[in-house]
């Protein structure tokens, strides 16, 4: 492994060393789960201070990253202006160190998704690191490429953004040598003002592209031909879920009674200007599972693998909790967790795919976050959607998400327990009738909706 020196950082990127240099190959800003020999980075953040911690763990690190430093202290302190920018300033030491490549993953949903299936086919032939939970942001992105392993043959780094500018300043500290923008959705409005500022911002994943790099793009997508045009001297692989000239493709797409799909993978021979097609089951529920690993497929054709390592790294992805994971509690009972994030349209999409199951289909919604002034008229237009689709029962809990219930009829709950209760209800009707009752839980994180899947969980004696 290789290290990084607190005087080279310093000698760099400026601000001021004091006492002994310190040599470190891991750094953490928690201090609960800081390992001994570690670098602390002390952050600010409105309710923490990581300045306050150093005195509980000065005998385990090597040293801190300060703005304000400790003089009781006996320990190598970088004293710099910000801490969070510094870490980022340690995280680019540490991207010239890795050899191998890194592939970038911007999109407004499914980055998880897309990340775990493209590793998963990578994994068939190559050594891979991947960014690890959803360390994706500004300080996530420095934190996985620490975590990585040097010896990989591939980095898959994750890059989330909420505001212009972001995924440039992940860009620049990760540079990518290929990169993929998922998808578009209506998702952060509120930090990005607009629908065509979040093509902008997700559009810097491909700026900082080296001339060799290769960019990854989505013909499904309105911005395409945009996205086409910044890459024009570079390589390009595309991807649709139909479009017959994109370099992959999908056809005969079936679905199965789980929810899970199956369809023919055509792959387009760059060589022979031939396609080669294999039939592929994606043991993941959801129609957008086809979309997402198509986008997967992609990035494994662009680094030189075949159909044969594409279609089994496919078939062996999983997926963390909380991604439309479909738990069955009973032969009546199916609880959808897709509790982990939302935003409108993957919304949508969610309750297209539930509307697929047999049964009494019930949707559980929580408040959409970061919609800004616009937060009343998307909720409203959820409910417009939920109104005109092939569902049972809306649930809502929270404040905005009021508006939903209001517009489609549904049943809005101020405390949570209420609608459990309304929850247990529905259930034993329709179980007294031999009905299958299919409950989709949906939320932005800041919503917690995935304290109704543990409920039901617990309710029903299934280990969360």
């Amino acid at each position: 492994m290789t290290s990084i020196s607190l005087i080279d950082a310093a000698e760099r990127f400026g601000g001021t060393l004091l006492n002994p240099n310190a040599n470190f190959f891991d750094l953490s800003i928690d201090s609960r789960n800081t390992k001994p020999d570690d670098l602390f980075v002390a952050l600010k953040g409105s309710n923490h201070d990581g300045h306050s911690f150093i005195s509980s763990i000065k005998n385990i690190i090597c040293g801190a990253v300060v703005s304000e430093p400790n003089f009781s202290i006996d320990i190598p302190q970088w004293v710099v202006e910000d801490t969070s920018i510094a870490l980022g300033q340690l995280a680019t030491m540490r991207r010239e160190s890795f050899k191998g490549k890194v592939i970038a993953i911007t999109g407004s949903s499914g980055k998880t998704s897309v990340k775990e299936s493209i590793y998963s086919i990578l994994a068939t032939k190559y050594r891979v690191s991947k960014t690890f939970k959803n360390l994706n942001n500004h300080l996530g992105v420095p934190l996985t490429l620490f975590k990585n392993d040097l010896a990989s043959d591939f980095w898959i780094v994750e890059m989330g953004a909420s505001g212009l500018g972001e995924i440039e300043y992940l860009c620049k500290i990760a540079k990518p040598d290929f990169a993929l923008i998922n998808n578009i959705q209506r998702a952060h409005i509120e930090g990005f003002g607009s629908l065509k500022n979040i093509v902008k911002a997700k559009s810097e994943i491909y700026l900082d592209l080296p001339e060799n790099g290769v960019a990854i793009i989505n013909l499904d997508e309105e911005s395409s031909d945009y996205w086409l045009q910044l890459n024009s001297n570079r390589k390009c692989f595309t991807f649709s879920e139909h479009k017959v000239n994109a370099d992959v493709h999908a056809n005969n797409i079936f679905d199965y009674d789980n929810g899970c799909f199956e369809f023919h993978l055509n792959i387009l021979d760059e060589e022979s200007s031939a396609t080669m097609g294999k039939k592929v089951l994606i043991d993941l529920p959801g129609l957008h599972h086809v979309r997402n690993s198509l986008a997967a497929a992609a990035v494994g054709l662009s680094v030189g693998l075949d159909i044969d390592n594409i279609c089994n790294g496919l078939k062996n992805a999983t997926l963390p909790q909380g991604r439309f994971q479909i738990i069955d509690i009973s032969n009546f009972l199916k609880v959808i967790d897709d509790s982990y994030n939302a935003n409108p349209d993957s919304f949508k999409l969610a309750v297209e795919n539930l509307q697929r199951r047999h049964g009494f289909n019930v949707v559980v919604i929580g408040d959409l976050a970061e919609l800004g002034d616009e937060s009343c008229q998307i909720h409203n237009e959820l409910g417009d959607f939920i109104k005109d689709s092939d569902i049972n029962l809306l649930l809502s809990h929270g404040v905005m998400s009021r508006y939903t219930s209001t517009s489609c009829g549904g049943r809005h709950f101020d405390k949570l327990k209420d609608l459990l209760s309304e929850l247990s209800e529905t259930i034993s009707r329709n179980m007294d009738s031999n009905c299958v009752t299919n409950i989709l839980v949906k939320g932005s994180r800041s919503s917690k909706m995935e304290r109704v899947v543990h409920a039901l969980l617990r309710s029903y004696q299934i280990p969360c």
